[in-house]
C-alpha cells in the first residue's frame, strides 16, 4: 500500500472509530454537543489527532504521566473510583509501552490506588509502587507502571523536573471549575476526595509539555476548550447547585482534547490510532484484555458512575455492550492491516 493510500486508509478507519466513540449508547445526552465542538477545535478524528501528537513527542524510553480517578460515593469518606478512567489509563499505558517503550507513571490518591492497580494488572501490566522502586533500574519497555499513591500535595514544577515526562495525559479526572471547585456530573462538590494532581497537568501545559485531556462530560481535566458548550448544553454545566456559584465546566485546557461517550473509549481510540500509525497491531490491546481490565477494576471496588454498582460496567454500559464497542474498534483496525497485507 503506497503512502497516500496508507494515510487515506488510516483516516477512514479513524473516522469509523471516532463515530463509535461518540454514539450515545447510555443515553446521557451530552456527548453529541461535546464531540461536535471537539471536532471543530481539532479538525478531524479525535483519537487519531491525539495519537499523532503523542507519537511525535514521546521518544523511545521516555516517561509519560497518566492522571485518572473520578470519585463516586463522595459522601462516604473520600469516595471510591469509577471504572471509567482507570481502564483507559491502563490501555494507554500498554499502548505507549508497546509503541515507544515508555515508562508510565500514574500519580493517584491512596484510596483510588487499588482500583487503578487492578486495571493495570487486568490489561497485562504490573503496577509497581513508585516509593519502593529503583526508577533508574527500570528498563524501557518493561511491562510495568509506576503508581505514585499519596495524599501529600505535590509541587508540580518539582514533580515535572524530577520525572521529566514527555507527555501528560488526564483521563476521566475531575477538573476545577472557574470557582476552584471540583464537581461530579450532578453538580456535587467532590473536592475533598482529591489531591492536587491537576496542577501537574496545568504546569506541564504551561511548560510546553504535550498534554492530552480525555473526558465525557466536560467537567474533566483538559476540557477547558469546551467550557462554553458545557455551560450551554450540559445539565449543571452553568449552575451546579453545590453553593459555589458556578457550574461544572472545567477550566484547564489541553493540547489535544478527546471526548467519548465513555472516556475509556477515547483511550481505546487513541491506542487504535497508534497501532495504525506505527504499523504494529499489538499496540492496541485485544478486546478481551480490556474487558479483563474492566472486570478486575470492578472486583477491586471500582463502580459504574451511572448507577454506583461495583460490576463490570462503565457509565451504564455493561460488559456485553462495552465489549461490543471495543471489538468494533479492533475489527476496524484489523481490516486496515488485512488490506495492507493483501489478504
Amino acid at each position: 500500500m503506497s503512502d497516500p493510500d496508507r494515510e487515506a486508509a488510516i483516516v477512514r478507519a479513524a473516522e469509523v472509530i471516532d463515530g463509535l466513540t461518540s454514539l450515545d449508547l447510555p443515553g446521557r445526552g451530552a456527548i453529541a454537543a461535546l464531540h461536535a465542538e471537539a471536532r471543530r477545535v481539532v479538525g478531524g478524528p479525535l483519537g487519531l489527532a491525539a495519537a499523532r501528537d503523542a507519537l511525535a513527542r514521546v521518544s523511545d524510553g521516555a516517561s509519560v504521566a497518566i492522571l485518572t480517578g473520578f470519585p463516586e460515593f463522595p459522601w462516604i469518606g473520600r469516595g471510591v473510583a469509577e471504572t471509567d478512567g482507570p481502564v483507559g489509563a491502563a490501555v494507554l499505558a500498554r499502548a505507549l509501552i508497546r509503541a515507544r517503550r515508555a515508562i508510565p507513571i500514574l500519580p493517584c490518591e491512596p484510596h483510588f490506588a487499588p482500583v487503578i492497580e487492578a486495571a493495570i494488572r487486568g490489561i497485562g501490566l504490573t503496577p509497581v509502587p513508585a516509593a519502593g522502586a529503583d526508577v533508574k533500574s527500570l528498563q524501557p519497555g518493561d511491562p510495568v507502571c509506576l503508581v505514585e499513591a499519596t495524599d501529600e500535595p505535590v509541587n508540580a514544577s518539582r514533580w515535572l523536573a524530577s520525572r521529566a515526562p514527555a507527555l501528560v495525559i488526564a483521563i476521566e479526572r475531575p477538573g476545577r471549575a472557574a470557582t476552584g471547585v471540583y464537581h461530579g456530573m450532578s453538580g456535587r462538590d467532590v473536592s475533598h476526595c482529591l489531591n492536587n494532581f491537576e496542577d501537574i497537568f496545568i504546569a506541564a501545559h504551561r511548560a510546553g509539555i504535550w498534554t492530552i485531556g480525555i473526558g465525557d462530560g466536560g467537567n474533566e481535566v483538559g476540557m477547558g476548550a469546551l467550557r462554553e458548550i458545557v455551560k450551554a448544553q450540559v445539565k449543571a454545566g452553568a449552575s451546579c447547585g453545590c453553593g459555589c456559584g458556578g457550574g461544572i465546566a472545567a477550566e484547564s485546557v489541553s493540547a489535544s482534547v478527546v471526548t467519548a461517550v465513555v472516556a475509556n473509549f477515547g483511550a481505546t481510540a487513541i491506542a487504535a490510532s497508534m497501532a495504525l500509525l506505527t504499523g504494529r497491531r499489538d499496540v492496541l490491546a485485544a478486546p478481551e484484555r480490556e474487558l479483563r481490565a474492566l472486570e478486575a477494576c470492578a472486583a477491586a471496588g471500582g463502580v459504574d458512575g451511572r448507577h454506583n454498582e461495583a460490576i463490570a460496567s462503565a457509565d451504564g454500559l455493561g460488559a456485553a455492550a462495552y465489549g461490543a464497542v471495543v471489538t468494533l474498534m479492533a475489527d476496524t483496525v484489523d481490516r486496515v492491516f488485512r488490506e495492507r497485507s493483501g489478504a
